[in-house]
């Protein structure tokens, strides 16, 4: 993951939107040159002005899945000309060729010169496919003749026939088939954006969370495809978010324990045993000369280790130091043979700091996570927990295991936002969110976005939030980012 100051885009501007709207949203801080976006911008505006329609088209412009539709929204989505300006220097443009709706180029460019040029042509099915420079023929309107001269025998009609004659199905039918005849090029945009590493999340105006590498209930395929829908709303037990949920629980289950075994804890419960042992037999040795200063650095170092796996132990990340018998066989040990028992404990002081250090990035984050759940889940009596045995879990005020479905439905889709989060620290750089105040009471409103930032504290995951919330947006005033589109006069 990048540095935290490389946040992704630092402005979008769409022209033509829904035909006659011209807007332009700049998300950097005042005073800082477009190179250093802001980590979070609040997108704010009246109803109707354009913001959940450019967060869709960032998500879509963005996601670099060939199997999601992205480039097929994009074609739908009625707009004459959208750019994106990225914190590095790119510009990627979106440029409708025929009209607001179809087909369109995208166009990267770094330092004024072009490196990436995609030609997308929409078909009737409502599908888009790539066309190379060399089969630009092919993009021209199935009424003119020259597309009947193309070199494409099976395809040509007969020569006495003309196009009126034939059904409107035929017309589309033999489009389609014209355009998918033609050699399919590689998708040198989408090969752009995987090697940027973009693949946004966005929380949507459904309450779901999406994004290309997100599975779904009863599938493990990526993406928005939601398999099993919630008929019900969020509150159904089967499906929807509860569903999500607790996917999101074994996925965040499953990244924690892959950084706890990177940090290499393995064989540190029968260190304490062995070098216990070793204490115990230098103790028994006859007194000679007083060593004090010795004996107290030792004694330090001990209780400093004790303290911080007694931290780590909460999570059962590592066992807490046996502090008491180590020090109470360090206090009976002659202060002649304490240069002994440094040498014995040095080492061992050394191996555990070592283990802390690796897994001090885990604990950190367990311990962010854990106190930002907990901050909303306290007015209803509930906490959350991790342990490596057992993964995520939710208790009840009286100590018992919840399962997502007997969480209110305002705890399961904050759960599911942070989960996501902590997920998107790996796995994102940018994280669209669409109304976060829907289903969470004031309070909440109030907590939300400083929660969002301590998970993603240290990363450059970048948050484009579009609110209505009063709760919101005082909280954040050096975040805001006006959406006001201008009418443009034809």
């Amino acid at each position: 993951m990048a540095a935290e100051e490389s946040a992704l885009v630092s402005a979008f501007e769409i022209q033509g939107l829904f035909g006659n709207r011209y807007l332009y949203v700049d998300l950097t801080s005042e005073g800082e040159g477009k190179s250093k976006g802001r980590r979070l911008s609040l997108l704010y505006g009246n109803n109707g002005s354009g913001k959940t329609t450019a967060l869709k088209l960032l998500w879509h412009a963005l996601s670099p899945s060939e199997k999601e539709g992205h480039r097929s929204q994009i074609a739908r989505t009625p707009f004459d000309r959208f750019t994106i300006y990225l914190c590095r220097g790119d510009v990627i443009v979106f440029t409708k060729t025929s009209g607001p709706v179809g087909d369109f180029t995208a166009i990267v460019t770094r330092n004024e010169k072009k490196v990436v040029e995609q030609f997308y042509k929409a078909l009737p099915d409502g599908s888009v496919t790539t066309v190379g420079p060399l089969r630009e023929a092919a993009t021209q309107s199935v009424q003119q003749k020259t597309l009947f001269d193309l070199e494409t025998p099976a395809l040509q009609l007969p020569s006495h026939a003309s196009w009126g004659e034939f059904s409107s199905e035929f017309q589309l039918e033999f489009q389609r088939n014209l355009i998918r005849g033609f050699e399919r090029r590689p998708d040198v945009f989408v090969k752009y954006l995987e090697d940027l590493g973009t693949g946004p999340y966005m929380l949507a105006d459904d309450r779901r969370i999406y994004g290309d590498d997100i599975e779904r209930k009863g599938n493990r395929h990526r993406g928005r495809r939601v398999i099993e829908p919630d008929d019900g709303g969020s509150n159904t037990p089967a499906g929807g978010v509860t569903a999500e949920l607790a996917i999101a629980v074994q996925r965040v289950s499953d990244m924690i324990q892959k950084m706890i075994i990177n940090g290499n804890v393995s064989g540190s419960r029968g260190s304490n045993n062995v070098y216990l042992g070793i204490l115990e037999k230098i103790s028994e040795a006859t007194p000679k000369e007083p060593d004090e200063e010795t004996r107290k650095k030792l004694s330090d170092n001990l209780k400093e280790i004790a303290k911080k796996t007694g931290e780590y132990s909460k999570y059962g990340l590592m066992p807490p130091l046996r502090e008491d018998s180590f020090l109470e066989v360090l206090s009976r040990t002659p202060d002649s043979r304490l240069d002994v028992a440094e040498d014995v404990l040095r080492p061992f002081v050394e191996a555990q700091e070592a283990r802390l250090d690796a897994l001090s990035p885990v604990a950190r984050l367990l311990a962010t996570l854990t106190r930002e759940i907990d901050r909303f889940f306290e007015s209803g009596g509930k906490r959350i927990s991790y342990r490596t045995q057992s993964g995520i879990r939710v208790f009840s005020e009286d100590g018992d295991a919840l399962a997502p479905e007997n969480l209110s439905s305002g705890e399961r889709q904050i759960l599911l936002l942070l989960l996501n989060t902590v997920l998107a620290r790996q796995n994102t750089r940018l994280f669209l969110i669409d109304e976060p105040e829907l289903s969470l009471n004031v309070k909440w409103q109030r907590q939300l976005m400083g929660a969002l930032l301590a998970l993603t504290e240290g990363t450059s995951v970048q948050f484009l939030v579009a609110t209505h919330s009063i709760e919101v947006i005082t909280g954040h005033r050096d975040s805001l980012a006006r959406v006001a589109p201008k009418k443009l006069e034809k």
